[in-house]
């Protein structure tokens, strides 16, 4: 099982390969990283993302802003002692 912070590297790693500039948050119990969606995203790119939030993430969620801007973000449990995701 990868760590927590293994996998919120990863997903802020992904959102910087698409040019965003994602944005890290700490807490006692868990990483939270957020992102402005680049305008220039492609459906098939924003598809991969969204594969990989639901391997590594806790929690994610994409937010329309009214402005036509959006947000991606997601959640990562520090609690290590949680079952792998994805395991069969």
């Amino acid at each position: 099982m990868k760590s927590p912070k293994t996998q919120a590297t990863a997903i802020a790693s992904m959102l910087t390969s698409l040019g965003a500039t994602p944005v890290q948050d700490e807490t006692d119990e868990h990483v939270r990283i957020e992102a402005d969606v680049p305008p220039t995203i492609g459906e098939a790119t924003l598809v991969n993302l969204l594969h990989l939030l639901i391997r590594a993430a806790d929690r994610f969620g994409h937010s329309l802003q009214k402005d036509g801007t959006s947000v991606i973000w997601a959640e990562v449990d520090l609690d290590e002692s949680q079952d792998d995701r994805g395991a069969s």
